[in-house]
């Protein structure tokens, strides 16, 4: 047995479901990957969608809430700004 040559992996992933009907969120689906122990739902992020269209505002709103709180620990402080782009872009992705 030996070392793999390489290591691919994500540093930070992002699923995401929306339910959009009339132009308007009435279900979301939000969860984060390779920014904690094991994935994480963000529940709250997942809320603040419900409700409101499927905007630039209401995506970048719904990344502050999935990563309020987060802290990094020096060498993966990044992941937080990495973790709220990718928010935004996975929700963007799934409400084109």
């Amino acid at each position: 047995m030996r070392d793999r040559a390489s290591y691919e992996f994500a540093l930070v992933s992002v699923a995401a479901g929306l339910d959009v009907a009339g132009g308007i969120v009435r279900d979301a689906r939000l969860a984060l990957g390779g920014v904690a122990p094991i994935p994480w739902r963000a529940r709250k992020a997942e809320r603040s969608l419900i409700g409101s269209p499927p905007s630039q505002a209401a995506f970048a709103r719904a990344a502050r809430i999935a990563l309020d709180g987060a802290r990094g620990r020096g060498e993966n402080d990044f992941k937080i700004a990495l973790a709220q782009r990718t928010v935004v872009r996975a929700l963007e992705q799934v409400s084109a």
